[in-house]
């Protein structure tokens, strides 16, 4: 007997098959088993003002897991949703007012080991200088009130060190009043002809009394009377966004109470340093202040 005898004619012409077809067939065999993994998609704005948050939004195919986030050279986990056959998540980053950068670069990563990656242009908006007049004791603050300030801002910075890591917001935000735009956001701010840094946040016109609505769902993380902000209220809306509320003439919510968009949290007022009745809206994205402005909506919610 032959070496080749006692072969089926269907493994001997198995055996005379080129190694590359052998090859071939063996991957065909793995790809089938293991199908190719898909790419992660990322949605990102091609430009962006500095002060401004971006809107992103990943999505791949398969069960959803956390994205990891790479941005200013910091990392961040986001929660991310089952969205048809697939996953979505959808985040809000900061662009710095002062970053100095042509464009910055965001990169993300799945458990898988999926990767993306996204690069923003930046550019400048105006930001004209807005001279006004307050009492004396809010430029130069006296010394019985040094060590006010002092926990003021720790307060504030403890509310804001964390969050939960769910999306509990949806955009566009709910405007809290319904009054038009008094001042804007990233003016430079002279006090009593004593220049005062930058003003990171949105003014938005009311009358005494007026009732604020939070802009979207969460959890209230502060609400206290501070020196210059007044009678405000931070709130947590998940994924490292955060509002607040200044200059209230009265707070409605405590810490620790889940609110809903379009709830009243507080009344328009003239607390802390200001000129006026008004509502200060601050938008903190990530430890960073933003515009809240592009993110509202065009009318007012409906309260509840």
């Amino acid at each position: 007997m032959t070496g080749r005898e006692g072969i089926m004619p269907e493994q001997f012409s198995f055996f005379q098959r080129p190694l590359s077809g052998i090859l071939g067939a063996v991957a065909l065999l793995l790809l089938w088993a293991f199908p190719a993994m898909a790419a992660m998609h990322l949605d990102v704005p091609a430009r962006a003002a500095r002060g401004e948050a971006i809107r992103v939004q990943a999505s791949g195919d398969g069960p959803a897991r956390p994205v990891t986030v790479f941005w200013l050279e910091r990392e961040h986990v986001m929660a991310a949703q089952p969205s048809g056959s697939g996953w979505q998540a959808e985040f809000l980053l900061p662009v710095p007012l002062d970053s100095g950068a042509k464009s910055l670069v965001l990169k993300a990563r799945t458990q898988d080991g999926r990767q993306a990656e996204a690069r923003v242009a930046l550019f400048d908006k105006k930001r004209p200088v807005q001279a006004l007049r307050v009492d004396k004791k809010y430029v130069d603050p006296p010394a019985a009130v040094q060590e006010r300030i002092r926990k003021d801002r720790e307060k504030a910075g403890k509310a804001l060190d964390n969050y939960s890591p769910e999306r509990l917001w949806t955009a566009p935000f709910a405007r809290p009043v319904p009054g038009g735009v008094s001042s804007k956001f990233g003016l430079k701010r002279v006090f009593n002809d004593q220049p005062r840094g930058v003003h990171r946040g949105l003014d938005l016109r009311g009358a005494e009394g007026t009732p604020i609505l939070a802009c979207a769902d969460g959890r209230v993380v502060l609400a206290d009377d501070l020196y210059f902000s007044g009678n405000a209220v931070y709130i947590d809306h998940g994924q490292g966004v955060f509002t607040s509320y200044l200059h209230m003439s009265r707070i409605l919510v405590r810490p620790g109470d889940v609110v809903r968009r379009g709830q009243i949290i507080g009344k328009v007022g003239s607390t802390g340093r200001v000129t006026g009745p008004h509502l200060h809206l601050s938008l903190i994205v990530l430890g960073q202040a933003v515009d809240p402005e592009p993110l509202l909506e065009a009318r007012p919610a409906a309260r509840r």
